[in-house]
């Protein structure tokens, strides 16, 4: 398993420049953010190259939603620019979602007027024109399900099921789910069950402890166990450290050097 430190929410008491530098001084390899536009894409190279790191993600959507048939195109434009970003960077995975999400996450629209079934299929639609996109320039795009009740409200895709029967019917190695505990654990539960049924369809596993979206160990889920199963069933894939930490980072980064 290879972990990654996202650096939009842990290390943020220093500028986003120097962060660079501390996961690698924390001995890590690989850090991951959120949006590209907003940054200055030839810096983080440059940092990247600077301190030995890879980028194990960011997230490859931004204005546009996976589940709007108006804007279906202009998605699919906005993903092959991300994919260009991500192989300048060396980056091997995209993060993208159902809904366009704005500062804090913000779910920017929830489509309320349309229903579930023209979300699925528009959704599907789109994943499946992505595919042999994905697959040309060998970068896996992972979809994550996020957690309606705290942090986005609105948002279309809410559970693994429903990502993972996506992701089943799109049948690529290039279009996986991201498999996020911390909002899992909120709009499900079960979680070594779910990890174990869908192990198949999970590209990519993000971290953080419920409540609080803080570090492991600091709420109610047992990442001891979830670890253990992780290996168990051979996941070698990238464990994304997406948390705030509750004190401070370097009293974090210990906790995820333990795991």
């Amino acid at each position: 398993m290879i972990k990654s430190i996202c650096i939009e929410t842990i290390f943020t008491e220093a500028p986003f420049e120097k962060r660079f530098e501390l996961v690698k001084q924390s001995g890590f390899d690989y850090i991951e953010f959120w949006l590209w536009k907003d940054k200055n894409i030839n810096k983080i190279k440059e940092l990247r190259e600077k301190n030995d790191l890879k980028v194990a993600s960011f997230s490859g959507d931004q204005n546009y939603s996976l589940i709007d048939d108006n804007e279906s195109e202009k998605y699919i434009s906005f993903i092959k620019e991300s994919i260009e970003t991500a192989k300048y960077l060396k980056c091997n995975h995209l993060v993208i979602h159902s809904n366009a999400l704005g500062p804090g996450g913000l779910v920017l629209k929830d489509y309320k007027e349309m229903s579930n079934y023209k979300k699925f299929g528009t959704m599907l639609n789109v994943l499946k024109k992505l595919s042999p996109i994905a697959k040309k320039e060998k970068i896996t795009l992972v979809l994550e399900a996020l957690n309606t009740e705290i942090d986005h409200a609105g948002n279309f895709l809410a559970s693994t099921k429903v990502a993972a029967e996506a992701v089943q019917l799109v049948n690529s190695p290039y279009i996986k789910i991201l498999y996020d505990v911390y909002h899992m654990q909120i709009m499900e539960g079960n979680i070594i069950a779910t990890i174990k049924k869908y192990i198949d369809s999970i590209g990519y596993i993000h971290i953080a402890d419920v409540p609080g979206r803080h570090e492991p160990g600091t709420g109610e889920i047992n990442y001891n166990n979830i670890i253990k199963t992780l290996k168990t069933l051979n996941y070698n894939g990238i464990i994304g450290f997406e948390l705030f930490p509750l004190n401070s980072s370097e009293d974090a980064i210990k906790i995820i050097k333990e795991m």
